[in-house]
């Protein structure tokens, strides 16, 4: 039998945009738990307006790891849910994501893993996917906007130390 490794409680930094860009770029190259890892750092320690933000863009995540395994259930389930999560968030976005270019291409997906369904969930093209971008230039002005956690009240990112499991 493996040997299982028991996680230990980890104390490291991070900031709100190093996370958001780390994000983008695991998602953009398939890696989709990894992103869905990095967005909840934030979000658990996110307690204002954009925490529904960020539980629906990790929804997304979660919904590609389930389609890139397979899993009708699950990534019926997150498509949908991540949607009405998110739906606040579309006309004018949040954060510097353009949210609503990111529900309609997970509406996209939805309709397609829906259409397939369970017997040929496997067929689904994980290519065409939601791109995960942000605007730099728009986040301290965004920041301030939601009261985000991770930014002063200028919207200056600030260096946090969190406490994660690994």
């Amino acid at each position: 039998m493996p040997e299982v490794r028991k996680k230990q409680l980890v104390r490291k930094q991070i900031t709100v945009p190093g996370n958001l860009l780390r994000a983008c770029e695991e998602f953009n190259s398939g890696r989709f738990f990894e992103c869905h890892e990095s967005l909840e750092e934030v979000w658990q320690e996110e307690g204002g307006p954009v925490r529904d933000l960020y539980k629906g863009l990790i929804q997304v995540a979660a919904a590609f790891v389930h389609l890139s395994r397979g899993n009708y259930i699950g990534a019926e389930r997150l498509c949908r849910t991540a949607l009405g999560y998110l739906a606040p968030y579309r006309l004018e976005g949040a954060l510097g994501f353009d949210i609503e270019r990111i529900c309609r291409d997970t509406e996209d997906a939805y309709a397609r893993t829906r259409a397939l369904g369970p017997e040929r969930i496997r067929e689904f093209d994980i290519s065409r996917r939601p791109f995960y971008t942000f605007d730099p230039a728009r986040l301290a002005a965004e920041a301030t906007r939601w009261r985000a956690w991770g930014f002063d009240e200028a919207g200056s990112p600030e260096t946090r130390t969190i406490t994660v499991a690994e």
